[in-house]
Parts: structure tokens; C-alpha cells; sequence
């Protein structure tokens, strides 16, 4: 399975697994925090993209949401398990996030439970 990130109505998903394509760690072992994916192994849908780069670099080493490079190449990675929804003005990425380095797959689509629960989240504020 390879990692896919996607967006709709403004709001950034990831879907992934603990043994998808590219994973450089093992999420499942004590002490890790999240996912850490080669980000050639990363599928962006462009809209996903654009709001990625709206996402503001904190003062930390770590972010909600992080693009580094490292001995494996350049990295996606977030804190958190295989599914994960965020606004980006929500979040921050580390002191050296750069999502301008990610490219986007115009293949991606959101996956339909996405959608049902971003319009989920709409029906909720309004009742």
C-alpha cells in the first residue's frame, strides 16, 4: 500500500498503513510517535498539496506534520497513526518544514469515507 494524503473542503487526510511502500520506521514499536514515509512513496493529491504549504513552521525540531531530508532522501512524516484529518491553520510543522519539495499525483482523489466525514463534521457544527 503506498501512503496517500488528500483533502476536501479544506481539510488535509492521510491514509496509510504499518506496512505501506516506503515506511522508514516501525509506528507500532514504544516510543515512536507517528509515521516517517520516503516521500517518493507518498501519493499528494494537489489540493492536499496546496494546503500543506499553509501550514506554519513552529520553533520545535518536530512538527504535527513534517518534509525533511535525511540519509533516506526527502521525508513526510506526522505524529499520529495510519489515519489522520487536520486543518492546516490547526497545526504546525517543525522548524525546518518545507512542503514545497512534496509533489503532486493527480490520480488522488479523496476516499469516500473521507468525504463522509468532513460532511459529517459540517452537519455537526450546525446542529
Amino acid at each position: 500500500m503506498r501512503t496517500t494524503v488528500f483533502a476536501y473542503k479544506g481539510i488535509v487526510g492521510i491514509k496509510s498503513d504499518v506496512k505501506a511502500e516506503g515506511l522508514l520506521n516501525d509506528p507500532l514499536k514504544p516510543g515512536q510517535l507517528g509515521f516517517v514515509v520516503k516521500a517518493d512513496c507518498v501519493d499528494i493529491q494537489s489540493e492536499a498539496l496546496e494546503l500543506l504549504k499553509q501550514v506554519k513552521k513552529s520553533s520545535d525540531d518536530i512538527g504535527e506534520v513534517d518534509v525533511f531530508r535525511s540519509d533516506n532522501g526527502l521525508c513526510f512524516s506526522w505524529l499520529g497513526g495510519p489515519l489522520k484529518a487536520f486543518k492546516p491553520a490547526d497545526i504546525t510543522g517543525s522548524n525546518s518544514y518545507d512542503a514545497s519539495e512534496l509533489k503532486a499525483n493527480a490520480d488522488v482523489k479523496p476516499p469516500e469515507d473521507f468525504i463522509a466525514f468532513v460532511d459529517g463534521l459540517d452537519g455537526h457544527k450546525n446542529s
